[in-house]
């Protein structure tokens, strides 16, 4: 545990502005991608990592020798690190003449009922690197779904990206007070930036405190990964209720924020030790 020398914001732009660097230009990896049906699945991603994982470079190289089953799988749920995506992506751009091998699905969000939601079927190559450049063609995969972020993995790839992490470590959100982030913060005066916005099924970080408007009230800028993938919601009004939430914190809200913030409802505040910017 230490300082970090980046805050949440500078991770967002790193992934988003202009993006990951490939062999093609920068993709932006800008989606909300999460396996639980609830949360829109991952039938695209599915579709892909299936079969391509496994298919061999001329080397004799599956992808999924190149990087390894975990990040593959880390990637497939929506907790995969940036370097996983730019290694993917520069295997594909490498290996184009595999892209044509097998079909996927193009899914949208899971239906109401969990079924999945097919737009279309294809080979990738003839879908998108035969319809336009090597890089838009990623950067309209990332939309259709086949690669992104849920919320457990951009803050768990935050704290890879600012050295706090030496590795993944799996946490759901319920359970970050007693696995990640153990101090309990109540007062508005006291939150900072770097402290974990914790709610029963989302997590997000603080990365910036504007001013204390008054004992119930500052004005924040936070960062998440949630409808519209990875994002920076800036001037937030966090507001404390009084009540109580996981753990016995007292539970927080927020108003406002741009762009608005996808995740609202009551929340509790919770820091790491040792970690401060």
């Amino acid at each position: 545990m230490a300082e970090s020398f980046f805050l949440p914001y500078e991770y967002v732009d790193y992934l988003t502005k202009p993006g990951l660097p490939t062999s093609a230009g920068p993709v932006k990896l800008s989606q909300y991608l999460c396996k639980t049906r609830s949360n829109g699945g991952n039938d695209s991603a599915t579709s892909f990592f299936k079969q391509f994982r496994w298919i061999k470079d001329a080397d004799g190289i599956s992808l999924n020798q190149h990087l390894g089953t975990n990040a593959i799988d880390l990637a497939l749920k929506g907790q995969g690190n940036d370097k996983t995506f730019i290694k993917i992506w520069n295997f594909m751009l490498k290996n184009k003449h595999l892209l044509d091998q097998y079909t996927v699905e193009v899914c949208g969000r899971a239906n109401k009922d969990g079924s999945k939601n097919v737009e279309q079927k294809g080979k990738i190559k003839k879908l998108y690197f035969d319809k336009m450049s090597d890089q838009a063609a990623l950067q309209q995969m990332v939309q259709d779904r086949f690669f992104g972020m849920d919320c457990i993995g951009f803050v768990a790839n935050f704290l890879i990206y600012t050295g706090e992490w030496d590795k993944y470590y799996g946490n759901v959100p319920k359970n970050y007070p007693e696995k990640v982030a153990k101090i309990n913060i109540d007062d508005i005066n006291e939150v900072k930036p770097l402290d974990f916005m914790v709610w029963n099924g989302h997590v997000a970080l603080v990365d910036w405190v504007w001013d204390v408007m008054d004992d119930k009230r500052a004005r924040i800028d936070m960062c998440q990964s949630s409808s519209g993938g990875p994002q920076c919601n800036e001037y937030v009004t966090l507001r404390r209720t009084g009540g109580k939430g996981l753990k016995g914190g007292c539970e927080f809200t927020i108003d406002g924020g741009t762009p608005y913030p996808p995740v609202r409802g009551h929340f509790t505040i919770w820091r790491r030790e040792g970690f401060w910017y």
